[in-house]
């Protein structure tokens, strides 16, 4: 197996608060607590979880457009960040990996400078890296306009005179124009129309094949990631508690939120509704996280021992992991029960 193109290692992002109304300091929000992933190669890589769970701080660690708070990044064999070495590359020393490394924003319009034209948009990152000559710089600017779906004769116009899926195919021709290896798309499509969507979902998926991009696709559109993503990593207040393949985590999700996610999607066929578990309360405060297992305080399964103590990470079979205390227990149950159905 190729070498992974990301690697973070126990990555931690903590948001220090200001002084309280009584007085009290030290308080952190823990958006990203001890995560670790790879992704490789020409893959896509979906992260979903619900919203303020720190999909999108992590995206931004990984470009280094934040300072993560301890662990490791590495990107391509560099070391971006790494607490324990001292190591934190600078503005300038990221230069050399900035063309490689690219982002497609959620807002496509609040992403877009309003006073620039659309021409001088693609163009800004050429000129910058100097990836062509002085001369053609124009000219492969309306290049990848044309190849997102934007005619080259509009290059003149503003963003404003745009719908928001042009906005959107003018950002991803901005990041595509740098030729990078790889696109962290944070939530892409989620300001889009559903019509739209599926035009930006298809462009993005040529693009890939085309220029076997590497993607870290965040959303918390679970069709849209099942539909576009070769793996599936399940966040919950910071933490990976479910890691697989797509089709492991669709159609074999072992950990209770995992399961909860995917049987809260709406039904594509008319049909028997599928009994779907009801989830007690709301997603905690990042500033006060349940001892033991995070989740604990919502599981319909949890028992004492989730309260006590922090699910490790186990692998449930090739290329899936799952953080539960209880995982075995449930598939077992689950298998008795159908089983018994079958008789």
């Amino acid at each position: 197996m190729a070498d992974p193109l990301v690697k973070l290692e126990k990555l931690k992002k903590n948001f220090p608060l200001g002084r309280s109304f009584f007085g009290r300091t030290g308080y952190n929000v823990r958006a990203v607590d001890d995560f670790s992933l790879e992704i490789f190669p020409g893959e896509s890589f979906g992260l979903v979880g619900e919203s303020g769970s720190g999909k999108s701080t992590i995206g931004r660690c990984i470009l280094n457009l934040l300072s993560p708070s301890a662990g490791r990044i590495e990107f391509a064999g560099k070391t971006i960040f790494d607490s324990e070495k001292g190591i934190h590359l600078s503005y300038k020393e990221m230069l050399p990996l900035r063309r490689d490394m690219q982002v497609i924003f959620q807002d496509p319009t609040a992403s877009l400078d309003p006073r620039m034209n659309i021409g001088n948009i693609v163009m800004e990152g050429l000129k910058k890296h100097r990836i062509v000559e002085r001369g053609e710089v124009e000219k492969t600017a309306g290049d990848y306009l044309e190849l997102c779906g934007i005619s080259r004769d509009l290059s003149r116009r503003r963003p404003g005179e745009f719908s928001g899926g042009q906005k959107q195919r003018i950002g991803i021709a901005r990041a595509l124009a740098l030729r990078p290896r790889f696109i962290v798309a944070d939530e892409p499509l989620s300001a889009l129309d559903v019509s739209v969507q599926s035009q930006i979902l298809n462009l993005m998926s040529s693009l890939k094949k085309q220029f076997n991009l590497t993607f870290l696709f965040i959303s918390h559109d679970l069709r849209t990631v099942e539909y576009f993503c070769d793996r599936i990593g399940v966040l919950y207040l910071g933490s990976l508690v479910e890691l697989g393949s797509t089709d492991d985590i669709i159609n074999s999700p072992l950990h209770p939120y995992t399961q909860v996610l995917f049987s809260s999607v709406p039904q594509d066929m008319p049909g028997p509704r599928p009994v779907r578990t009801q989830l007690r309360g709301e997603i905690p405060s990042a500033i006060n996280i349940p001892p033991g297992c995070k989740f604990h305080t919502r599981c319909p399964y949890s028992k004492d021992l989730c309260s006590r103590s922090i699910p490790v990470s186990e692998k449930a079979g090739e290329g899936h992991f799952v953080a539960c205390h209880r995982w075995r227990e449930l598939l077992w149950e689950k298998a008795g029960d159908n089983a018994a159905a079958d008789i």
